[in-house]
């Protein structure tokens, strides 16, 4: 089942999508019984989730591992970050660019269909309300903003040193318009994330051109060590983390020149964004 978000005459509305029809529901858990629309004639707008949570490098190959097994000892389990639902964008919506530059991240968006704490693997997919395309985007210059000097003990000398501590994913991550979010969801029941091609182009530049096969952890990994942390709230949306850069040495550094132009990232089979790019002044 494909669920639809859309507008007509101010008024957002959700509704499964056929071909190009879409029939109007009452809410996510109800049967599309409302009015009728073609999607030629309304407005589609993003989903709107109560939180983003992020999953940070969910690729063996952005992590410089030469196998899934190598990365999987290197992470030890999934590891999260923040983006706050405030920044969230549609499709062709304009992303303003910091003028350190920015980088697509082709992302899969796990949207959590109820309040979760402590789940096993086995019973995740009865609590996912379907995947949508997501687009992290970022800046990797501005990270260094967040890096500094404080005085810790080195863990391969036991001695109390000043260090360079990298600190948090805020300002690269958390700018207005750096998370475009699809406006379809696909339902477990109707795809399978299993070798899906991910791939991003910048300018008409191919970035990103992977699949789902790079993942260290799973879906149902992700969400159950999500769970085992923190009550994951209802109709959120947990990202899977995106696929290594065809041309980056260091995957954290790789950036791209700030410059108006279109982003574009898309996920086989279930969908698709394209954002204008606008440097800030």
């Amino acid at each position: 089942m494909k669920i639809i978000h859309f507008e007509v005459k101010g008024k957002k509305k959700i509704g499964e999508l056929k071909g190009k029809d879409i029939v109007e529901m009452e809410d996510y858990f109800s049967e599309p019984k409302g009015e009728s629309y073609s999607i030629d004639e309304v407005k589609q707008i993003p989903f709107y989730p109560t939180a983003i949570i992020c999953t940070l490098t969910n690729s063996y190959i952005m992590t410089g591992a030469e196998s899934k097994e190598e990365a999987r000892e290197m992470l030890g389990s999934p590891k999260f970050f923040l983006k706050l639902p405030s920044i969230v964008i549609g499709n062709n919506d304009t992303v303003y660019s910091p003028k350190s530059g920015i980088r697509p991240e082709v992302e899969i968006g796990i949207v959590v269909k109820d309040n979760v704490k402590n789940l096993n693997i086995s019973e995740i997919e009865k609590h996912i309300l379907g995947y949508t395309v997501f687009n992290d985007v970022t800046a990797p210059e501005e990270f260094k903003k967040d890096w500094y000097y404080a005085k810790r003990r080195d863990p391969s000398d036991g001695q109390i040193k000043k260090m360079l501590i990298r600190g948090n994913h805020f300002r690269n991550k958390n700018r207005d318009t750096f998370a475009p979010v699809g406006s379809i969801l696909i339902t477990p029941d109707d795809i399978k994330i299993d070798k899906l091609r991910m791939k991003s182009i910048y300018g008409g530049k191919v970035i990103q051109d992977g699949s789902t096969d790079e993942f260290v952890f799973s879906i149902e990994e992700i969400i159950s060590e999500l769970s085992k942390i923190v009550t994951i709230p209802r109709l959120s949306l947990v990202a899977t983390g995106t696929v290594g850069y065809s041309e980056a040495i260091e995957a954290s550094e790789y950036k791209l020149m700030a410059t108006n132009t279109i982003m574009e990232v898309e996920v086989e089979k279930i969908g698709k964004l394209t954002n204008p790019v606008k440097v800030e002044d």
